[in-house]
Parts: C-alpha cells; structure tokens; sequence
C-alpha cells in the first residue's frame, strides 16, 4: 500500500449517547476524524427485508491506523453517505493500515 494511493476524504463518526429534552437517551454521532482513505468497492446484494427490497452495496475503505480507538461501532461518512463498518483488519504490517470493510444500506 502506497499513501499516494489514499486519495478520498472520509469522516470517522463514533457513536455518542446523549439526553434530549425528555430525559431520554438518544443516540448522535460526532465526528471523531476526518482523513484520507483508498476506496474499493467490494459488490453488494439485494434482499427482501420486512417485506421491503434491500440493497446492500460493500465498500472497503483502507485508512492509515488511527491510534487503535476505532471499531465496528464506528460508521463512515463518505460523499454524503454512511457507511456502517463490519469488520476491521490490520494490513502491511507494523500496524500501519486498517481496513474498513463497511457497507450501506438503501
């Protein structure tokens, strides 16, 4: 994996709990960074869900590591987007790049 190749901008959002004017906990999302990725995409499917027809298209996003913080309850902002990440897996060694197998739901 070359940097060079990293050439689309992608937001990492985690997951924050929060009250609204009810007291209730609610579930935001906040920003937690914004950085360069290499995306592939990686197929998809379509099934039938609660009587309703659902398209599932995978993207891989490699990213250079971020500091072990991010997992699979993060989500990816990509070309106005979200992405909601499955897996993760370590590449090239030395813990250098992630990638972020995502995919999205229609």
């Amino acid at each position: 994996m070359q940097t060079g190749e990293l050439d689309r901008r992608i937001a990492l959002e985690s997951p924050v709990k929060t009250a609204n004017t009810y007291g209730e906990q609610v579930l935001t999302w906040a920003t937690y960074k914004t950085v360069w990725a290499k995306a592939v995409w990686d197929g998809g499917m379509e099934k039938e869900e609660s009587d309703k027809l659902t398209a599932t298209t995978k993207v891989v996003f490699t990213v250079r590591n971020i500091d072990n913080v991010v997992d699979v309850e993060y989500r990816v902002l990509y070309d106005s987007k979200y992405y909601y990440i499955k897996v993760i897996r370590q590449i090239d060694g030395r813990e250098m790049f992630l990638e972020l197998e995502t995919e999205l739901k229609d």
